[in-house]
Formats: C-alpha cells, structure tokens, sequence
C-alpha cells in the first residue's frame, strides 16, 4: 500500500523508480551542493538510497518515510522530503528535504515539514523530531524555526564534530521540537 498526504500545495507521496533522474538531478545542481554533504550529490549514493526508500515503503511496520513531492498545479515533481526513525516515544526521529533550485523561496519546504511533523507526532507520536544542516544554511534554518523548532545552541563542540563527522571541515546546527510543543503550536 503506497503513502501519500496533502498540503495545501502539494503531494507528498512515496517515492517511485520514474522520480529517480529528477531528484539525482537536483541533488547535483550547484547551488543544491553547498547545504547538503559531499557525498549525498553522488549519484550511485543517490540511487542506493532511493531504491532502499522504495523497498521501505513495502515494510509493514514502517519507521522511515521518503517521499516525493508534487506540486499540484503542476503535478510536477519539486524534490523530496523525508522523516526517518519515526516511532512511539522517540526522541531520534529526523527531518530531512531536499528541493530542485528553481522551487527554493515559496515556502514548498515549510509546507511540506509541516506535514512531515504530521507523520512523526500525529501518526507515530514521536516524542520529539530534530533536523541538522550547515550552520551557514540559513534557508534550511529558516524552515526549521517556521515549524516551531528551536535551536540546541547547547550542543556546543558537538555541532562542530557532527560536521566532521560526515567529513566536513563546516559547523552543523540541530533544531528540535517536542510533541507537547507541536501540540501546543496547533492550537494557536
């Protein structure tokens, strides 16, 4: 059975083998390269992980969602977005997105974290979701903060070492939201 959710906007759906030449695309544009890590623009990493995205989205107990996104007016594909160990009571569910250059200023990304909290809090309520990114991603911070994530300033030395961790000389940021924090946002 596939997943699919929609915004006001878009289609958030599983990925498909079709999807693959337009998200690698996008992965390896320029301006793509900068916020995410060296080897997530490769284009064999790419693959691999898209097929396994597919192969999860069979799993009967899913923890890990990859989906595609449309743009409805459209019904063209924008990028992707995903939420990964989303479970009961976790607190290391993650976000992650990633949009074709020509989509990036007109709030895609917001709209569709905002269903991906959906997912972690409203149909596995996750305890809490975090998302990383290059302390120089503003665009990414950004996003982050219109969902209501705050930032973990405390991580201090951590953000550094997160960033070498993955083989980059760059500092990294961590924002999280808890799901009484999301609940409480809701009702406003």
């Amino acid at each position: 059975m596939s997943f699919q959710i929609e915004t006001e906007r878009l289609i958030l759906r599983d990925v498909r083998e079709g999807d693959l030449p337009v998200l690698i695309a996008q992965a390896q544009e320029p301006e793509a390269r900068r916020g995410i890590l060296a080897y997530q623009a490769d284009e064999n990493y790419n693959r691999v992980c898209l097929l396994a995205a597919i192969a999860e989205a069979r799993t009967v107990r899913r923890v890990n969602y990859t989906l595609s996104v449309v743009l409805k007016s459209e019904q063209s594909l924008i990028g992707s977005c995903s939420i990964a160990n989303v479970k009961m009571d976790s607190i290391e569910s993650s976000l992650g997105w990633h949009y074709g250059r020509q989509y990036w200023g007109s709030g895609y990304a917001t709209e569709a974290a905002r269903a991906l909290l959906e997912i972690g809090f409203g149909l596995h309520r996750a305890a809490e979701i975090y998302a990383d990114c290059f302390a120089d991603n503003f665009a990414s911070i950004r996003i982050m903060q219109k969902i209501g994530m705050t930032s973990r300033r405390n991580l201090g030395l951590f953000n550094e070492i997160r960033g070498w961790s993955y083989g980059e000389n760059r500092p990294t940021v961590r924002y999280t939201i808890s799901r009484r924090e999301w609940l409480a946002g809701k009702k406003k």
